[in-house]
């Protein structure tokens, strides 16, 4: 393998590794940002009742949902680079042998 492949070979891997790192701390800050998001009427200390209160607490544990299917891909596309950037690391040690 001529040296400039193996090169952008191991670039690449160092992009995707890097940009896993960025999905693992969205992902971490996704969690810490909104989980002080009362979910529940019990949280709101009685002092917000009713109907409006009920939709809040729906539309509330929706978001919640949502959020944490988001940080789950967060993740999983984090260990899916991760993943390549190890295949090219060896991919590039195997061709320069």
């Amino acid at each position: 393998m001529e040296p400039s492949r193996r090169q952008e070979l191991l670039r690449m891997a160092h992009e995707k590794e890097s940009l896993a790192a960025t999905f693992e701390a969205l992902a971490q800050r996704l969690g810490v940002t909104f989980s002080d998001i009362p979910t529940s009427q019990g949280q709101s200390r009685g002092y917000w009742k009713g109907p409006a209160a009920d939709r809040y607490i729906q539309h509330a544990r929706q978001l919640r949902r949502e959020l944490d299917e988001l940080t789950e891909s967060c993740l999983a596309t984090a260990r899916n680079l991760r993943r390549n950037a190890m295949l090219m690391k060896q991919q590039a040690a195997v061709e320069t042998e």
